[in-house]
């Protein structure tokens, strides 16, 4: 992108981020996605995973009623499902596209531009879909506007709808003030109000540094790529506590849903997790190994607890160890019961603070000359993760030798 082109992505975030309301912020994203695109009109459309569908109730051009397709419906979709940019310069060559609209409205598609919109975590938030462009067709040059549009769209989309919720919960407050028995509300509705405010700006900032990456490549320049490295980092840091911090308050008022389900332990929590920590393993010159035993494989837990548990203490015994190794191993013990063990090499863990390993908000290094971050949280949730799925964890640790957390599914 030249600064023309760079000037008009800043002036066209700073619209879609001007307004917290749904119906507003859809309205902002297509009016300029349209004007950068040079499009004739278009819709976005938000994804809603646990209907199946994709909705929106705005279209650029003539007002229309709200639209519901279903994911994997259509071209808009197709684009849900897969998460791939579609580009189609002639439509009626293209079996995926439905001229039902067309046929409704007397509007005529000709070529259509089909992008998704992520979140920071990959996950498909909304399709815009731009139809007739003014130059004949979309160009690669509209598709790296769009990729440009879409980082601040993800945030200004995910802002609106928690303003959306926050309204909702703020409905109930007014009947929750009346009834004693509603306080705990009360405390997870400040909790999230708190999580809003933070995450808001640190959003902004994340778009902001993804928008930078795009132009700068940081990799071409070291001390570029270690500030971003820095700032990717400590804004990391950030969103997990004010996670660990809200889960930990929702699991202490019980406002918390176990969502059992069949798992495959080692395809679907040991492998993927071994996968994503080799990077910071091998960063720190460490061996990151795994050894299944026993032909027990299927487990029945809540998926996301489960998962938290042994990325927590993957990543402690990562962090806490300097050289070594951390071996993952998937067993039976002497009883014939499943268990994982995660064993390191690290600093070990002190007897005396074995007592309260598993207590919130502490750590065996306090202050500020501590040598490791945290927040003491980690291992607390861990251990209520535990409880809640009827798991055990085992705890053994020498200073200066290493530590080793087996959980046991009772």
């Amino acid at each position: 992108m030249d600064s023309g082109e760079l000037q008009k992505i800043i002036k066209a975030a700073e619209l879609v981020n001007s307004d917290l309301h749904v119906n507003v912020v859809l309205k902002n994203i297509v009016n300029v996605a349209v004007e950068l695109t040079n499009a004739d009109r278009g819709t976005l459309y938000l994804v809603d995973y646990e209907k199946d569908v994709l909705w929106s109730f705005f279209a650029s051009g003539k007002d229309t009623q709200e639209i519901r397709l279903k994911i994997g419906e259509g071209l808009a979709g197709y684009v849900a499902k897969s998460g791939e940019t579609i580009n189609i310069k002639d439509v009626s060559k293209d079996s995926r596209f439905h001229g039902n609209f067309d046929q409704v409205t007397g509007y005529k598609t000709k070529n259509m531009i089909c992008f998704p919109i992520k979140n920071n975590k990959s996950e498909i938030v909304g399709v815009l879909q731009l139809l007739n462009s003014h130059n004949g067709e979309f160009k690669n040059r509209d598709e790296k506007f769009l990729f440009a549009l879409s980082i601040h769209a993800a945030i200004a989309i995910n802002n609106a709808l928690m303003l959306q919720k926050q309204i909702s919960i703020n409905e109930e407050l007014i009947l929750a003030k009346k009834e004693a028995e509603k306080f705990a509300m009360l405390r997870t509705h400040f909790l999230a109000q708190m999580s809003h405010e933070i995450r808001t700006p640190l959003n902004i900032v994340s778009g902001g540094m993804a928008l930078l990456k795009l132009n700068l490549n940081p990799s071409q320049s070291e001390e570029l790529s270690e500030l971003f490295h820095m700032l990717e980092s400590g804004s990391a840091r950030i969103v997990r506590t004010i996670d660990e911090i809200i889960e930990m308050s929702k699991i202490r008022v019980g406002d918390y849903e176990l969502q059992v389900e069949k798992i495959k332990l080692e395809d679907e929590i040991l492998l993927p997790l071994i996968e994503i920590s080799k990077k910071s393993a091998e960063k720190n010159e460490i061996e990151i190994n795994f050894q299944r035993t026993t032909d027990k494989n299927i487990v029945s837990v809540d998926r996301f607890m489960v998962n938290q548990i042994f990325t927590e203490i993957v990543d402690n015994a990562i962090k806490f160890t300097k050289q070594g190794s951390v071996s993952i191993k998937q067993f039976v013990d002497d009883a014939g019961i499943l268990t994982v063990s995660i064993k390191d090499t690290g600093i070990g863990i002190s007897q005396e603070y074995m007592k309260q390993i598993f207590e919130p908000f502490t750590q065996e290094q306090t202050g500020y000359t501590r040598t490791y971050e945290g927040n003491g949280l980690a291992l607390a949730l861990v251990k209520k993760y535990a409880d809640l799925n009827n798991l055990t964890i085992i705890v053994s640790s020498e200073k200066n030798i290493g530590s080793e957390f087996k959980i046991v599914f009772n």
